[in-house]
């Protein structure tokens, strides 16, 4: 530019040499108006129109040539004038071309009417057409005899055509589109500005004297153009014509004009609704069909495929690549754009000091004012262009890795359905719900970073470029320091990461700990163990993550430290070397552009660890999910599947010579050398001792097992019930109809036949009763029979069931045998293959198959095993039963055989209807269908319709959301599970002043000042280059540098020692304070939490407070504050400093304030509900998940794979919804703030620029001083919003675990004025006066008006049917449940009055299930560490274990994995017998304890309880094997929660009342 001021300097004197000097320059100067206007009435050059007789240039006519600058006037040449208007009608031709392909091709025409706005638009298009024709005509008048070879006319002609190729696009486009088309708003807005500058140019010309006519067609064509661009950018389309093309929901972004999306307006009207009312999830937008779960999963499979099949070592980073980059890369081009423009400004800052220097310095030339004009708004441009680069970058970043979250969450969860078992014992469920929960997350993270590793090198090359034009070579001496700098940052980051994976690791032990906690917390209070969990947590928590975290506090501090000196370093180091090297005065406009130079250099050198960091991070993430999408998949060739079998009596399963083992790599296999096979219509029983082997056949049959060798093949569809029953959180009705479609008749047999109905009657809402997570609102027995009812209503072709009656009560279990499995049960046409102890079921059984270690001791039918008098006859008779005991009186073995299929007596009617509906979907041909009678006697050939062979299948219902909503949504439940309260509106000040004084006042106090001080520093350091340098100017010369560079120096080191102090006090006094006394009362509260809280609340809401929640408190917040509050005092600082140097730009503080905070709230209040959104929608997946880990193998049993799956989607999708706006809420902000920073800049320059040019006097080193932090206020204006909303959505953590720290707590642990003695309960006499109860607040009572009085040292009995309330007497007894109305007193102490942990210690249980925790054998029996080895081992002994632990490797310190997953039912329930021998009580409880055991270890058990050992003590039993109670000395007969009987068993069995009926449903009573 300056070389072009020089050029038409010297122009000027050849034009008008008879002048002097003096009046070129002043002719320059008058025309350098910023309109262009001006008095002068010649001497200003030639005009647009004017031309010579010759071309003497190629192809321009004007006298003034190319230029571009002309000679004569403060402007363009009218040649080159043109070349702005040509480059327009260039873009438009040919950008113009290929829309017009692409609407054509790719846009199929929707019948839209044509209204008058679309004519409107068109017909102003054409007056444009016909004025540019005008204008034409003017000049091939003006240009006489050249006018075919001159540019401008080319110009005029390629502008018509572009019109014309526009005309077309808004033509087609008017059917084809719901929104302008991109190539017409952009030829617009550009061709726009051309005319504008070009028009400047004219009037410069003073065409409006000399043409004009031409002047006014002209200013009337430029008119119409921004008419015509207003109509068509902001006229919106009615909607209505459109309504064919619109999906109910869809995304607003698939139709948003162009410049709607680079300033993300689509985004506005969901701000606005947001700012209004709170958003729920109804008010969010669809996904845009790329961003679905479904796609972005089905993207990423093919792409691991493809993996696994080319490559040895399959590479997630290439699968994701490929699946997810090209949008990504495109993101690039958008950031190369962000950067450039980012370099500039330092360029134009330089320009505009030498523009104020012209003005101020003496002998120097004075420079026009359109040039400081000129500069402004091209650092106005400059601004507006680099946010929308930089945003559309962020935005493609953020939804690739939303993309990128989708697909691997879709991806690991289709993993986890197909793992085996190997691939499952390395990982527990924590781990796999972490690859979806944290390693998916930090891949989405990283795509935030990922680009910066070809940027930050970028950006730092252009600027070393920038700074060597500069300062030459002395910009080495500041490279050299940074590159100092790299490798200690570099040995930061390395020390940062360790620590990182070592808190990642403590992290983890500490969730793992709550989950179990959490989990059995039942356990633990029963136990009264909450002291020794809470000191092993507290262990974890304080000793090694919260000391791990003091660590990355210093550490954070240290980095802190070299990064905010770098920048000092390097100005403190070029500069030296550029005062001492050379002579070369170190003026303002070298400083100020160096300076911000070193600004912006700072951003790619910090962020260059931390991608490499966040790469690293990642790369781990990607190690680990590569181990487990590579891990060990089921043997998809372990069962052969065959169609099903048609005929009564054929093989349905059939296993030859197999061997099968848990783990292919070890040679140890469970099972060996088995033969078996059912067949249609028989029931299998496989028998067998404790750890035999029963459930790991039943799975092999599954096909989870590694079959070594052999075959198993299975004819048909599998239904299996696992010994643990899974039961969804969902109704129980979806729970038993588990994905098939309704059928009420079929429903109704299924539930009756499964002794359900009494217990419908008892739910809340009967079948609609929502069951918490593991079907923790119903009893084991329950939970059997529903896990039972799900299997029948599947009618599948073979049924495997592992142990399902052991939960259930024996007169239950009759009911079951009778109605279900047995020989006229519903099932009776199918394949039954059933693991079990239960001595009635053998009896009715076909075939029996007895497992010893791991081989089949014995086969045969139950009469041949009898006969044999080997393995079976014993267990038969440990059992107390002789083959010819009464209860064979059922049916005799003999029938069994003959009886292939039997008529169930149903109503006809609805049996032929199901017959004949099944004909009609052609699924079964078995004979022709004759609807006969449905009593046909016995004589006649059997008549297909009452034959239960027709079950049909059950086909699966399509799903409609998450467990296709079955239910009518208007009469909301009882039980439905509170949904996770969500805060709505502003997080409340207590919340920040309860965190601040958790973290310590005058820490804060502390922290705030050095804030301040550090930030003053900083400033101070500038004012000093600011003073010098205006020296330097004045005297041409470098004065006094080395006092000035000392002074400097110490300026930069103070301020970054300051940040050190201001880092290390936020950490460790405040952070970390309060982190550890959240964490701590968060804690307290849950273990003192009535049982109540844990059976509403799911146990993924609790973990989710411990583990995300308590993150966020740890690391997040310290971080956020911090950020916020230095942005702040930096704005706040740089607003100050700019209204001291141009104090004009006070006036504009209100109103950009006022534009701030508006922006602001606006998007605060949104932001925050789709923050929350995002949140609390993230819990079902994790829930889902982990739900779905536990139920794998029954998931896998049913081939539901698919269906869930789908609900995996639908869930991630769920959360997606929110999380895309949220993150676009973002860009909007940060879209409209950097704007106003676009505007604080151009006010700081232009205002600069009026107060030079006015003679002010103000010099360059304060213009430069302001420039310098007005450029930095775009960042700064946009982290404050962020970071209050950072800061908001984070405190809600602290919000959400001050809720929980403030959860009602349950009775005191102990009462000190009321403690009992030491030796209670001595005696062990229990009274129950008048007590009644309920599990809480709002339910029906569980026990009413319950009177007894239990003797020292009897053995009491509980009996009653499921869900009499027998369970519940014993929550009772411990105050698990508080008494409603009454008391019960023990040795004559009422137990309400002492405390829990007082009453707990003393009271010794055996509990329903049996919860064992991750850890060793020792920390299973004793986790207080309270008694030594001999003590454990002779427990181990009594309860039938010694041997079992003395195998294990380790003994007492052999590790049990999470929920004692290595032991069976049997043996954990043997540990719990262990525990309640160690609890020296005189009482012992015992529910339903034997529950899981086989018939043998049983009868040990009852030997060890009825020996001396238990002799002394009253023990009170709930019974489901009626023969376990027939020996007490009382029994306890319970119904609807109620004593109905009690007295001595024989009194009552002579009684004839309804223990009678119980004993004589077990086949107990003689007739």
């Amino acid at each position: 530019m300056d070389e072009a001021v020089a050029r038409f300097g010297d122009g000027l004197q050849q034009v008008l040499s008879p002048q002097p000097q003096q009046s070129s320059q002043k002719i320059l100067f008058e025309t350098g108006s910023f309109t262009g206007y001006h008095s002068l009435s010649s001497g200003f050059g030639h005009g647009y129109l004017s031309a010579e007789r010759t071309l003497r240039q190629p192809l321009c006519g004007s006298e003034e040539g190319w230029g571009p600058l002309s000679p004569f006037r403060w402007d363009f040449t009218p040649c080159f004038i043109d070349v702005w208007v040509a480059s327009v009608a260039a873009f438009g031709i040919i950008a113009g071309s290929l829309a017009i392909g692409w609407l054509i091709k790719w846009r199929k025409p929707n019948p839209v009417s044509k209204d008058w706005h679309f004519w409107t638009k068109q017909v102003l298009l054409g007056l444009i057409i016909a004025n540019v024709a005008v204008q034409l005509a003017f000049q091939i008048i003006s240009y006489p005899g050249i006018w075919y070879g001159d540019f401008r006319v080319y110009t005029t002609v390629a502008t018509i055509v572009s019109l014309g190729v526009i005309f077309t696009i808004q033509w087609l486009e008017h059917e084809r589109l719901r929104n302008a088309n991109g190539v017409v708003l952009f030829y617009w807005l550009f061709l726009i500005i051309a005319l504008s500058v070009k028009l400047r140019s004219l009037i410069s010309q003073q065409i409006f004297v000399s043409n004009l006519p031409y002047f006014i067609t002209y200013c009337v064509g430029f008119g119409l153009s921004i008419a015509e661009f207003f109509f068509e950018w902001l006229w919106p389309k009615k909607n209505s014509t459109y309504e064919a093309l619109v999906d109910e929901e869809e995304c607003p972004v698939e139709y948003a004009t162009v410049f709607s999306l680079l300033t993300f307006s689509w985004m506005t009207p969901l701000m606005k609704y947001g700012y209004s009312t709170f958003l729920t999830e109804e008010d969010l937008w669809g996904l845009s069909k790329t961003d679905t779960t479904k796609a972005t999963g089905e993207a990423f499979a093919t792409a691991w495929e493809h993996q696994l099949k080319t490559r040895k070592n399959p590479s997630i980073w290439l699968a994701l690549i490929r699946a997810y980059g090209g949008p990504y890369m495109l993101a690039a081009l958008f950031k190369i754009g962000n950067d450039i423009s980012q370099f500039t400004q330092p360029q134009l800052l330089k320009y505009l000091l030498s523009f104020v220097d012209s003005w101020n310095l003496p002998g120097v030339e004075r420079q026009p004012v359109i040039k400081g004009a000129s500069i402004a708004l091209g650092m106005f441009a400059i601004a507006v262009f680099q946010t929308t680069m930089i945003h559309q970058y962020f935005q493609l970043a953020f939804v690739t890795g939303m993309r990128i979250k989708g697909g691997l969450t879709s991806a690991i969860y289709k993993k986890s359905l197909r793992l085996s078992n190997e691939g499952r014992k390395s990982k527990t469920t924590g781990d796999i719900v972490n690859y979806m929960a944290v390693d998916a997350q930090r891949l989405q993270d990283l795509t935030q970073f990922a680009q910066q590793l070809w940027s930050a090198p970028f950006q730092i090359i252009i600027c070393l470029a920038s700074l060597y034009q500069l300062v030459g070579w002395s910009m080495l001496a500041g490279v050299g320091v940074m590159i100092v700098m790299i490798p200690i940052n570099g040995m930061i980051a390395k020390f940062m990461k360790n620590l990182q994976k070592k808190q990642m690791k403590n992290k983890d032990a500490r969730s793992r700990l709550i989950a179990e906690i959490v989990n059995n917390m039942k356990s633990i209070k029963l136990y009264a163990w909450g002291a020794a969990f809470m000191n092993r947590l507290n262990y974890i928590r304080n000793d090694q993550e919260l000391k791990n975290l003091r660590r990355i506090g210093a550490g954070q501090a240290f980095a802190n430290f070299t990064w905010s000196s770098t920048p000092f370093l390097v100005s403190c180091s070029t500069f030296a070397v550029f005062v001492f090297s050379g002579d070369k005065p170190l003026t303002t406009d070298i400083v100020f552009p160096c300076l911000a130079l070193f600004n912006l250099l700072t951003f790619p050198l910090a962020v260059l660890p931390m991608v490499i960091t966040s790469i690293i991070e990642a790369s781990v993430a990607v190690g680990r999910l590569t181990s487990f999408l590579t891990a060990e998949e089921i043997q998809p060739d372990a069962v052969i599947v065959k169609p099903a079998a048609e005929e009564l009596g054929e093989e349905t399963v059939t296993i030859r010579d197999a061997s099968f083992s848990w783990n292919r790599h070890e040679n140890k296999d469970v099972l060996h050398d088995i033969n078996f096979s059912a067949h249609k219509g028989e029931l299998s029983c496989i028998v067998g001792r404790v750890g035999a082997g029963k459930s790991s056949f039943l799975q092999s049959v599954l096909g989870d097992l590694w079959k070594v060798k052999g075959d198993v093949e299975i004819r048909g569809s599998i239904a299996y019930v696992s010994q643990i029953s899974w039961i969804m959180n969902a109704t129980v009705k979806e729970n038993i109809i588990f994905g098939y479609r309704y059928d009420s008749n079929f429903y109704e047999r299924t539930v009756k036949a499964c002794a359900l109905l009494d217990d419908f009657a008892q739910l809340p809402d009967g079948d609609e009763t929502v069951v918490g997570e593991r079907g923790i609102s119903l009893s084991g027995g329950q939970k059997a029979r529903v896990a039972l009812a799900r299997a029948v209503y599947a009618r599948a072709d073979i049924y495997l069931m592992d142990d399902c009656l052991s939960a259930v009560d024996s007169h239950v279990g009759r009911h079951i045998i009778d109605n279900v499995l047995g020989p006229k049960g519903l099932l009776s046409s199918k394949t039954r293959i059933l693991a079990t102890n239960s001595i009635p079921v053998l009896i009715q059984s076909d075939y029996i198959c007895m497992l010893k270690d791991g081989e089949i001791a014995e086969k045969g039918t139950y009469r041949q095993l009898v006969a044999m008098k080997g393995l079976v006859f014993d267990l038969i008779k440990t059992a107390g039963q002789d083959s010819s005991g009464p209860s064979s009186q059922s049916v005799s073995p003999t029938d069994s055989g003959s009886e292939t299929s039997t008529i169930i007596d149903a109503e006809g009617s609805s049996q032929e209807k199901d017959t004949i509906e099944e004909a009609q979907e052609g699924l079964s041909t078995l004979q022709s269908i004759k609807p006969g009678p449905s009593q046909s006697s016995p004589s006649k050939p059997k008549a297909r319709t009452g034959s239960n062979t027709t079950l049909r299948r059950a086909s699966a219902a399509s799903f409609r959301g998450p467990r296709g909503k079955l239910t009518d949504e208007e009469n909301p439940s009882r039980t439905k599970q509170a949904k996770e309260h969500s805060e709505q509106g502003k997080v409340k000040w207590s919340v920040y002043t309860e965190y601040a004084k958790t973290a310590n006042l005058a820490a804060v106090g502390v922290y705030l000042i050095t804030l301040i001080a550090a930030q003053t520093a900083g400033i101070g350091g500038n004012l000093w280059l600011k003073s010098w340098s205006d020296e330097n100017t004045k005297n041409g010369s470098n004065l006094n540098a080395g006092r000035y560079l000392g002074f400097y120096l110490v300026f930069g080191i103070g301020a970054a020692a300051l940040t050190v102090v201001q880092t290390l006090v936020l950490w460790i006094f405040c952070s970390i304070e309060a982190s550890r006394k959240l964490h701590e009362r968060m804690a307290t509260a849950i273990f003192r939490s009535p049982m109540s809280f844990f059976d509403v609340t799911p146990a993924g809401r609790i973990l989710n407070r411990f583990s995300s929640d308590i993150y966020r408190v740890d690391e997040v917040i310290a971080r956020t504050f911090n950020m916020l509050f230095n942005n702040l005092a930096k704005s706040a600082f740089t607003l100050v400093m700019i209204s001291v140097t141009v104090p004009p730009f006070i006036a504009l503080i209100v109103p950009l304030s006022a534009m701030y905070i508006f922006i602001q709230r606006y998007y605060l209040r949104t932001s925050r509900e789709l923050k929350r959104l995002d949140s609390v929608s993230r819990s079902p997946i994790y829930a889902h998940f982990q739900e779905s880990l536990g139920g794998v193998s029954t998931i896998r049993a049913y081939r539901q794979q698919d269906r869930f799956e789908v609900d995996n989607e639908w869930r991630v999708d769920a959360n997606l919804r929110a999380y895309f706006p949220s993150i676009s809420a973002n860009r909007w902000l940060a879209v409209r703030l950097e704007f106003i920073g676009a505007v604080v800049i151009l006010a700081a320059a232009g205002f600069a620029v009026m107060s030079v040019v006015n003679g002010s006097g103000l010099s360059a080193g304060w213009v430069g001083f302001a420039m310098s932090y007005a450029l930095q206020i775009t960042t700064s204006l946009n982290w404050i919003v962020r970071q209050t909303v950072e800061v908001e959505t984070n405190i809600v953590s602290v919000e959400r675990v001050l809720e929980y720290a403030q959860l009602p707590s349950e009775a005191p642990e102990i009462v000190h004025r009321n403690r009992p003695p030491v030796s209670w309960p001595a005696r062990g006499e229990v009274e129950f006066n008048n007590y009644s109860t309920r599990y809480r607040e709002g339910l029906d009572l569980v026990l009413k008006n319950i009177n007894l009085d239990i003797k020292s040292h009897e053995k009491i009995g509980v009996v009653g049917r499921t869900g009499a309330g027998k369970s519940s007497l014993t929550l009772a007894l411990f105050r698990i449940i508080e008494p409603d109305t009454g008391n019960i007193t023990i040795d004559g102490l009422n137990t309400s009055s002492i405390g829990l942990l007082d009453l707990r210690r003393r009271l010794a249980i055996i509990p329903q299930d049996a919860a064992l925790f991750e850890g060793t054998v020792r920390d299973n029996l004793d986790p207080g560490h309270v008694h030594d080895d001999t003590e454990l081992w002779s427990v181990l002994e009594h309860a039938r274990l010694k041997d079992h632990v003395a195998s294990m490797e380790g003994g007492l310190e052999a590790k049990i994995h999470e929920g004692g997953s290595n032991l069976s039912q049997g043996q954990r329930q043997l540990v719990s017998l262990a525990r309640a021998m160690l609890t020296p009580s005189n009482i012992l409880v015992l529910d339903e304890a034997t529950a899981a055991v086989d018939v043998q270890t049983d009868a040990l058990l009852q030997n060890t309880l009825r020996g001396p050992l238990f002799a002394n003590r009253t023990i009170i039993t709930v019974a489901h094997r009626i023969n376990t109670i027939l020996d007490s000395d009382r029994v306890v007969v319970l119904e609807r929660g109620e004593v109905v009987e009690f007295d001595t068993p024989e009194r009552l069995i002579e009684k004839r009342g309804v223990f009678y009926g119980l004993v004589r449903e077990a086949g107990l009573a003689e007739e």
